[in-house]
């Protein structure tokens, strides 16, 4: 059954910024939306709204990946209409999304979840929208880009096309690769070289694993369709597997296995856009080699996930 078929009344919108590479993301992260919500919920794709987004002259000035600025299409999408909720594609919803669709905008155009957490720069990764305040034009901001009135920093780090920005979205709800079951209520897993789906290298890959399992079970996402994922080279070979045999961390799964990972290539690590590569992360990295060495080595090493 579509995600999108199933809301009666005034269902709360969620867009999510995402391209066909990230189809099976998405798809989990709408299930874990669905699974918690109390009240009708769209989770809607804004790549398959085929809206042309127009390409900012300067390379410093381009989209770190080919969804960045997805999310400045959401009011238009809305007619200028209402209010809608915008997320990335690599996350999983642990509560009800009833909360967060019912913020109040105290005045304000768009909430965003309050300012930097975990050493980390204040995202916009997560807000509800005031798609009549916003009144957004894509071209017009590309345009502002263009002509110098804006640059790429401005425009996604400070969200400065906003008259009036609010902070008042707690920090559980972009909660950044960290997990506190009582507490936590939206899982970003933002550093691409450990996401669950294209990694085993993830300590909170067994939430994701999880949750897709789950999907699985009730017929939200079909096998033929994870299949087609893997085939597809979105989605790490080793997957498949891993759901066979009902595991959901990945670190138990046998070195037969691990393997078939071995000359998978990431879609991410393909994305031309924009100046940096949005992929490279030295901390994940880092991470993921001390997290292969404490599984592996016969001795114990005392250092903290978290």
């Amino acid at each position: 059954m579509d995600v999108n078929s199933e809301a009666i009344g005034d269902p709360a919108r969620v867009f999510v910024a995402s391209t066909p590479a990230e189809w099976l993301p998405m798809r989990v992260l709408a299930f874990s939306i669905r699974e918690t919500a109390s009240l009708p919920v769209e989770v809607l794709a804004i790549y398959k709204f085929n809206r042309a987004i127009p390409m900012p002259l300067a390379i410093e000035n381009r989209p770190r990946t080919p969804f960045s600025f997805q999310r400045f299409l959401i009011p238009e999408l809305c007619g200028f209409s209402g209010k809608a909720i915008y997320l990335d594609a690599d996350m999983q919803v642990f509560r009800d999304i009833h909360k967060l669709w019912n913020y109040d905008f105290s005045g304000c155009d768009l909430q965003a979840v309050t300012e930097a957490q975990q050493g980390r720069r204040g995202q916009f990764s997560v807000m509800l929208l005031d798609c009549e305040a916003l009144g957004w034009c894509v071209d017009h901001i590309v345009a502002d880009l263009d002509a110098g009135k804006l640059d790429y920093a401005a425009l996604m780090y400070e969200m400065r096309v906003t008259k009036k920005i609010g902070r008042d979205i707690s920090p559980e709800w972009n909660s950044l690769e960290r997990y506190d079951a009582a507490k936590t209520c939206l899982l970003h897993y933002t550093d691409m070289n450990t996401q669950p789906w294209i990694s085993i290298e993830n300590p909170l890959g067994y939430l994701w694993i999880a949750c897709l399992r789950r999907a699985l079970q009730a017929g939200f996402i079909s096998r033929e369709e994870l299949e087609r994922e893997v085939s597809s080279r979105h989605v790490r070979p080793s997957l498949l597997a891993q759901i066979d045999n009902d595991l959901d961390d990945s670190l138990a799964l046998p070195l037969s296995v691990r393997i078939l990972d071995k000359n998978f290539v990431p879609p991410y690590r393909g994305l031309q856009c924009g100046k940096n590569r949005p992929w490279f992360s030295f901390r994940p990295a880092v991470l993921a080699l001390l997290r292969r060495t404490y599984y592996r080595s016969p001795l114990p090493l005392f250092f903290k996930w978290d």
